[in-house]
């Protein structure tokens, strides 16, 4: 399956009351003639009131857990459920307030997704207000509301119409700071033009989405490396690399495959009891592929 044939994925992201389910119905009453569907992460029982989706559009739900912490296997499953039972065009994932972009494109790497589908882009919608007073949270809070305008292609500015001139303006200009590649839209209750977050397949040029926001790298191992090389390389990547996870072998135990995860500059190590493929995923931002590529040459041939 070639890319333009592929389903697409949206990943709506957004802290907790910024307007994600509201944008949500608004995309499906502007695209009545496009086959979508919803996968819907709440950290709470939740019932998808069908009125809001359209009884033509089916979902998915992922209850009880956040896709960044205990559902993220899951994800894989559900949009494969959703590809195979109503072959939709777009997929769009609808994340809890308190989910960080970084894991929710993290869950989408999964090569039994990434068969069928990618990525179309990351949408942020800011709720200006609250995003204005973040420093009433606590400093991980206030890390993730920046952190989720920070790696999204589009920021959504909602409820303009709760703020002065002068806040807008403060907005746009710390948001500019923190993305200043992406594309800001201005908006009251998510009202959008039908086509603003690329819903007609006009998806971000190539070229724009390898020098933005967050992207993937896949490497396959042939055999076991050696384990200090590989540390040393750990040491010596870039702060732009947020995630490194997969399935490896070491020389000094080569028998053994070794599910590995990396992030925030902690590694962790654990066992497999099954003979997996020996690949390594490298998520983050603005990465120099081919120089890490090279680098994991040197660690398999070296």
């Amino acid at each position: 399956m070639n890319e333009q044939e592929k389903m697409q994925i949206l990943i709506i992201s957004g802290f907790l009351g910024s307007g994600k389910t509201t944008l949500l119905s608004h995309i499906i009453k502007e695209n009545e003639n496009r086959k979508i569907a919803i996968l819907m992460n709440e950290l709470g029982g939740f019932n998808v009131d069908s009125k809001i989706l359209g009884e033509d559009t089916p979902y998915n739900e992922l209850l009880n857990g956040c896709i960044c912490c205990d559902l993220k296997s899951d994800v894989a499953i559900q949009i494969n459920d959703l590809y195979h039972r109503h072959h939709p065009e777009l997929i769009i994932i609808e994340a809890t307030g308190v989910a960080h972009p970084v894991e929710i494109y993290d869950a989408c790497t999964d090569p039994s997704v990434t068969k069928i589908a990618t990525v179309q882009n990351i949408t942020t919608i800011l709720d200006c207000s609250r995003f204005l007073n973040r420093k009433q949270y606590s400093q991980t809070t206030q890390r993730l509301m920046e952190e989720q305008v920070k790696y999204a292609h589009i920021v959504v500015l909602n409820k303009i119409d709760l703020i002065s001139d002068a806040e807008m303006l403060e907005v746009v200009e710390t948001v500019t700071a923190l993305n200043p590649k992406g594309k800001l839209i201005e908006t009251t209750y998510c009202t959008l033009p039908a086509d603003a977050l690329s819903l007609y397949g006009d998806r971000i040029d190539e070229h724009v989405h390898l020098h933005h926001g967050i992207q993937s790298v896949v490497y396959e191992f042939k055999g076991a490396i050696d384990a200090r090389q590989f540390v040393a390389w750990l040491q010596r990547l870039p702060e732009s690399v947020l995630r490194v996870k997969g399935f490896i072998k070491f020389r000094e135990n080569p028998e053994q495959v070794v599910l590995f995860q990396y992030a925030y500059g902690i590694p962790q190590y654990e066992e497999e009891m099954m003979n997996l493929q020996l690949k390594l995923v490298i998520i983050g931002e603005s990465l120099n592929k081919q120089q890490l590529l090279n680098q994991l040459d040197l660690l398999q041939f070296g």
